[in-house]
């Protein structure tokens, strides 16, 4: 085992605003999967993108979050569970409150998340270094548009 990936674990993260705290390690699943812990501020969520490693799972704990998912959009509240296939794209945004979800990620997405948010404690990330970083672990965004939007770095 690699002492230092461990400690990503169940620390909390700042990713474009959004709390995210690392629970469960790709390493602990056998390779198959992750599981990430996030709370959202009001209006925010990723730009639209896809995995090809796996699909994605949300369940929502708190709030409520409109989805995208490949031409559909779904409406999720609490206690909802979302499940979007390998390779669909989608993208989320949530509600007027804010919001809270667990996802459950393709393999070694989390050090997208990890990777990131260290960058972001130093100050900005380009959106082509972001997306290098994505592509390396895993998610493919295809296109630049709302991405984290309502974000205002301090």
């Amino acid at each position: 085992m690699i002492p230092h990936y461990f400690s990503m674990k169940d620390k909390v993260y700042n990713f474009h605003g959004t709390k995210m705290t690392i629970k469960v390690l790709t390493l602990e699943t056998d390779g198959a999967y992750n599981i990430i812990h996030f709370e959202h501020p009001p209006n925010v969520g990723p730009a639209l993108h896809m995995h090809p490693r796996g699909l994605e799972t949300f369940h929502i704990i708190r709030g409520e979050y409109t989805f995208l998912l490949g031409n559909e959009n779904i409406n999720a509240k609490s206690g909802d569970v979302i499940v979007v296939p390998r390779n669909t794209p989608h993208k989320f945004k949530s509600g007027s409150d804010g919001g809270e979800f667990l996802v459950i990620s393709p393999p070694g997405l989390e050090n997208y998340f990890y990777e990131v948010s260290q960058l972001l404690t130093s100050g900005s990330v380009s959106w082509d270094v972001e997306l290098e970083i994505a592509k390396k672990h895993g998610q493919i965004f295809l296109e630049s548009a709302d991405h984290w939007e309502s974000y205002a770095s301090p």
